[in-house]
């Protein structure tokens, strides 16, 4: 069975083992570990089949615009040179407490790759758990994958423009109160979004960097006034914070889900675009 879309560190072994069978058997596996943390992290240590990928190529930057959807090309390489065949299924890892593989979630799924998982908490949960590790760098056989734009995850600024008025979209701005409000300016412009609510990403972990459980986050949702049956826009400052909102939110049945291509970044540099500051409207009931 493949992994679902947010797997534990035991689950992930579990996959493995079963992975690993299937390639006694010598049978494919299908089942690719793209570990997106710091070269030198990796080869100290990292999960036994796991290889390594550049998390900076998972955004494209035009000045002053950073965290854009990177080409399909782009993307083509990096999972060609991880490994990754067409058909097989993608785990994303990261330190944990952080937002790359998420964000590989996120591009992926902007390609049509629906075949992918995030390991909650990352590889301090692994190192947490005991789990086995390999050091050293590993070259993967090459890929055959190729992709093309699917874009159903994606939107852009001057699309979002002309839905602010619809009833049936929620904004969800998930950088960090000072962002919200207009006091921390990383931008041409600061504030918000008109209409977005405030959902600071990191709200969605506990301490050790593990999702908060299932019903606590259902429960923090719905009370942001959040439905499933809604398009909603999830942006930070580059779309990597709120990449791991956007999978929270997937793996919780919100099937519409968009991230703002360019995020803040894009939004916030563009004087043509409307911006409130202070505090949250009040949650849609």
């Amino acid at each position: 069975m493949a992994p679902s879309l947010i797997v534990s560190e035991a689950e992930l072994a579990a996959a493995e083992l079963a992975a690993a069978e299937l390639a006694a058997a010598g049978r494919s596996p299908d089942l690719h570990l793209i570990d997106l943390r710091p070269r030198e992290q990796f080869d100290a240590g990292h999960i036994p089949g796991a290889v390594h990928a550049d998390a900076m190529l998972l955004s494209k930057t035009e000045p002053p615009v950073g965290g854009l959807l990177p080409d399909a090309a782009v993307v083509t390489e990096l999972l060609q040179a991880a490994g990754v065949n067409a058909g097989g299924h993608v785990v994303a890892i990261d330190t944990g407490a952080a937002t790359a593989a998420a964000r590989l979630v996120w591009v992926l799924h902007a390609f049509g790759i629906n075949a992918v998982s995030w390991l909650d908490g990352g590889m301090a949960a692994w190192h947490a758990a005991g789990g086995a590790l390999d050091s050293g760098p590993v070259t993967p056989v090459r890929g055959d994958i190729t992709l093309s734009l699917d874009g159903a995850n994606v939107i852009d600024a001057s699309t979002l423009l002309t839905r602010l008025a619809d009833d049936t979209l929620r904004i969800v701005d998930t950088r960090s109160r000072a962002e919200y409000l207009g006091d921390d300016v990383r931008s041409a412009f600061g504030g918000h979004v008109p209409g977005a609510l405030h959902a600071d990403w990191i709200e969605l972990l506990q301490a050790d960097g593990r999702l908060k459980p299932r019903g606590d986050l259902a429960d923090y949702f719905k009370s942001l006034g959040l439905a499933p049956d809604q398009d909603i826009v999830v942006y930070c400052q580059t779309h990597q914070r709120s990449s791991v909102t956007y999978v929270v939110l997937k793996a919780l049945g919100y099937e519409r889900v968009l991230g703002l291509d360019g995020a803040w970044s894009a939004w916030g540099n563009r004087a043509d675009l409307p911006k409130e500051r202070g505090a949250p409207p009040q949650a849609h009931t």
